[in-house]
C-alpha cells in the first residue's frame, strides 16, 4: 500500500455498493416522528437560549407529545388504508 487514501481490502467485506445489498425498507413513521420531535426540541432550546425567551418547559412538551401522537396515529392510518 503505497499510497495512503486508497481503501482497504478486507478479505470478509462484501463486495460492490451499498445498492446491491438487498431491498431497502421503508422508513417506518415512528422514526420520523421521533426524529421530527428530537429536532423540535433541539430548535427550541436554540431559538429561546439565542433570544433570551422564557419557554415553559412542561407546556411545551406536552404539545410536542400531543403533536407527535398524533402524527403517529396518522401516520398509521395511512399505512392500513394504503395496503387496503
Amino acid at each position: 500500500m503505497n499510497n495512503p487514501t486508497e481503501p482497504l481490502d478486507f478479505p470478509d467485506a462484501p463486495k460492490g455498493r451499498a445498492e446491491d445489498a438487498g431491498p431497502r425498507l421503508p422508513v417506518r413513521v415512528g422514526t420520523l416522528v421521533w426524529g421530527a420531535v428530537v429536532v423540535v426540541i433541539g430548535l427550541l432550546v436554540l431559538a429561546t437560549r439565542q433570544a433570551g425567551l422564557q419557554l415553559d418547559t412542561g407546556q411545551a412538551t406536552m404539545w410536542l407529545l400531543f403533536g407527535a401522537g398524533l402524527a403517529m396515529v396518522a401516520g398509521g392510518a395511512v399505512n392500513v388504508l394504503r395496503r387496503k
